[in-house]
């Protein structure tokens, strides 16, 4: 198992039942990497080579954010041909994902902008706020790049507290409204 960092998604490539070139590890990363242009929230892709008997197969295994996860399989005679079938599937599902995740989008932005047209003041109230206590487990340190990948898989949550790994120092990653981050560095 061979894991590439080149793009902000992670790239692994597992061998079954063959050796595989230099060449062809390239030129599977190469196709893989390039899905970044139909979707730009992939966090990770594992690559699949395998062979069996006369028929080689290609299996990618994309994560997405809100913890999604599509497949495509492809097989052929030759294994270039079945990593070029294997990405143009995947391409698909994910222009499929992306066009659905904009539909639901829609109708909740237009819903948001009804209702700050709405907002009404409301009374001063003489009670103290209620504090809500969250446990927050830190999984293992990272980086920063890691740290956005990990906030965008959620949705829902503006911010991600975590362990930098090169400082050993906690941190705090603030999603803006307009899209760019906010790295807190507290200082004791």
């Amino acid at each position: 198992m061979v894991c590439f960092l080149r793009t902000a998604m992670k790239i692994t490539i597992a061998v079954r039942h063959m050796e595989v070139s230099e060449a062809l590890r390239e030129y599977a990363v190469e196709k893989v990497s390039h899905l970044t242009h139909y979707f730009d929230r992939i966090i990770g892709v594992d690559i699949v080579l395998d062979a069996q008997k006369e028929r080689q197969i290609c299996e990618l295994i994309a994560y997405l954010i809100r913890k999604k996860r599509i497949v495509a399989s492809a097989e052929a005679d030759d294994l270039y041909a079945a990593i070029d079938a294997a990405v143009d599937k995947l391409k698909k599902q994910l222009v499929r994902f992306k066009e659905r995740l904009q539909e639901k989008r829609a109708p909740e932005l237009a819903l948001q902008e009804e209702e700050a047209g709405e907002v009404e003041a409301s009374p001063p109230t003489s009670e103290p706020p209620e504090i809500l206590r969250t446990r927050v487990y830190l999984k293992k340190p990272m980086t920063a790049e890691e740290a956005v990948l990990q906030l965008d898989a959620y949705d829902k949550k503006d911010f991600l507290i975590y362990m930098d790994a090169e400082e050993q120092e906690l941190r705090i990653l603030h999603r803006l409204s307009d899209g760019r981050y906010e790295l807190i560095e507290p200082v004791y």
